[in-house]
């Protein structure tokens, strides 16, 4: 059996150039993303102070919060 170890040499430098470039190519996309997800977050204005939930009177008199049981199943 004869074995060409110029050729597989050759090959074996082509394989991890390959590897070395998509470990290359992977961390620069990641690090292109975070760049963006950076950049979205920093254009992006503060919506102004939150608004308190709305608070009207029951019937009995109490106050009840109608968004927060409109928004989540209560048991009653």
């Amino acid at each position: 059996m004869l074995i060409d170890v110029p050729h597989l040499m050759t090959e074996s430098d082509q394989r991890r150039a390959a590897l070395l470039a998509d470990a290359e190519n992977f961390r620069l996309a990641r690090l292109a993303r975070t760049a963006r997800r950076a950049r979205r977050h920093a254009a992006t204005p503060p919506s102004g102070p939150p608004r308190p939930p709305e608070v009207t009177p029951d019937h009995s008199g109490t106050v009840r919060n109608d968004g927060g049981e409109r928004r989540y199943a209560v048991s009653r």
